[in-house]
């Protein structure tokens, strides 16, 4: 008889499973925040575009998605940003376990700081984590406002 698949606790599947609950956390306020800024867009040009002639698709082409550049901007600096913080979710979800398949950056030093207490290096990768995190940020919003520059 074949054994069931450990969805949460298994060797393979565990990483996506957090994944998975993951994206069902966080898609609600990814969609929130794209909804506020699809309302945002002024009516006036949607009209006009389809006064002209435009389908569907072309508006959403060729004008609500650049115009939405700033939204895509935002968010994707909060989904970088919020990949460094799922230590809680790995943590309630697995542990960390298997074998430390299914940890991450933080959950990996929380385990080294205070399962094997070993305080520098645990230290010395919350300062890794920090500096990482910092830099995607930092990547993600100069590259943002470069795509917003008028050229």
């Amino acid at each position: 008889v074949p054994a069931h698949p450990q969805w949460i606790g298994g060797p393979t599947l565990s990483p996506y499973s957090i994944g998975l609950v993951y994206l069902w956390q966080q898609i609600g306020f990814v969609l929130t925040i794209f909804f506020a800024g699809l309302r945002m867009l002024p009516r006036d040009v949607m009209e006009a575009s389809s006064l002209d002639g435009a389908s569907r698709w072309r508006q959403l082409r060729h004008i609500q998605i650049p115009m939405l550049r700033e939204t895509f901007g935002i968010v994707t600096a909060l989904v970088v940003t919020g990949v460094f913080k799922v230590f809680e979710l790995v943590y309630a979800l697995t542990g960390g376990g298997p074998v430390h398949l299914s940890e991450v950056m933080v959950s990996y030093m929380y385990h080294i700081t205070f399962t094997t207490q070993q305080y520098g290096y645990g230290m010395a990768l919350a300062v890794v984590v920090f500096v990482v995190g910092a830099l995607a940020s930092a990547a993600t919003f100069l590259g943002n406002r470069r795509k917003g520059e008028v050229r």
